[in-house]
């Protein structure tokens, strides 16, 4: 959605003590627990721990906003986590969710300028751990490194540029987050902060899919040039289970999910299309939510590195 020329962007909010402000978006507005250094105009100070000192940049460049996170413990559009110091587009009528504060995107005929103040600024960012059921999502190259050894970088680099932005789109499409890039995987994650958990696990099982249709298309596609990556095939591994969301170390980027299912879902994509001949692999619980939606077909049980026990594991398609 374009922006009206005769509106002007705004972001208006409530408050903990109730109180309704509102400041127009000029250029760049800055959102944060301090701001330190910008203008009381160009920043929307929200006095909470779990707020970052500089926590997300709203910027407007012609007809488009879009907000980028710098944040220890994230930021939501719409109930969606943008990818840690990544960016989103904004379009009138968003939610953007930064700590427990709710901000409205809107356009305005009259914008008033932003009433929030520099009162009691806390120093020290409290980072937070949550416990909360994640669906994972690994998609990783095989026979990366023998490729790699064999293929000039520059050609390789342009191909996986390519896919990783074909595949970035898809999972942002299917309201995902990407978490990082692990070598030659990509690592998202859905989180389940909705009534119905399996909504949310088939939007991960639909992505997967729709990344293997692309990354066919992609390759089969490829120039003269690319021959010798013409025949790449990648491996996709799903798990669902309960995680600890927190950070490690001091940047923002730093985000970490750490649990079984998120080790189990990276172990699950390097047996698939290797040791098991489906390209997607998935744990049984993910199995379990999406079976009534998707023809969901049993693997039997496999054992998984560096893990006890096995797991009852299966395709979709």
């Amino acid at each position: 959605m374009a922006l009206e020329n005769h509106k002007c962007p705004c972001l208006e909010w409530q408050d903990v003590e109730g109180c309704c402000h509102r400041v127009n978006i000029i250029e760049r507005l800055y959102i944060g627990r301090v701001c330190q250094g910008v203008p009381a105009d160009k920043r929307v100070i929200i006095r909470d721990v779990n707020v970052s000192r500089d926590h997300a940049i709203i910027t407007r460049a012609g007809n488009a906003l879009t907000i980028k996170d710098s944040s220890r413990n994230g930021t939501w559009v719409n109930n969606v986590r943008i990818t840690s110091g990544g960016e989103q587009k904004l379009v009138s009528g968003d939610f953007v969710h930064i700590g427990s504060t709710k901000l409205h995107v809107v356009f305005s005929e009259q914008p008033d300028h932003c009433n929030s103040g520099d009162v009691n600024l806390i120093e020290i960012t409290r980072v937070l751990s949550r416990q909360e059921t994640v669906t994972h999502l690994v998609a990783d190259i095989r026979g990366f490194s023998i490729l790699a050894q064999q293929t000039e970088s520059s050609l390789l680099f342009e191909v996986l540029s390519q896919l990783y932005e074909s595949l970035t789109n898809i999972v942002h499409e299917n309201r995902g987050t990407v978490k990082d890039f692990a070598g030659d995987a990509i690592f998202a994650f859905w989180e389940h902060n909705v009534k119905d958990d399996s909504a949310v696990v088939r939007s991960a099982c639909h992505a997967a899919l729709l990344q293997q249709q692309a990354a066919v298309a992609l390759f089969s596609n490829l120039p003269e040039k690319f021959s010798k990556l013409r025949h790449l095939k990648l491996g996709w591994g799903i798990a669902t289970g309960p995680v600890t969301v927190s950070h490690y170390g001091v940047r923002s980027e730093n985000l970490a999910l750490v649990g079984d299912s998120t080790n189990l879902a990276f172990r699950l994509s390097g047996l698939a299309n290797k040791e098991l001949s489906s390209t997607i692999v998935v744990c049984h619980k993910t199995a379990e939510m999406v079976e009534q939606f998707m023809h969901v077909t049993p693997l039997g049980e496999v054992g998984t590195k560096g893990r006890a026990g096995k797991e009852t594991v299966f395709s979709i398609a």
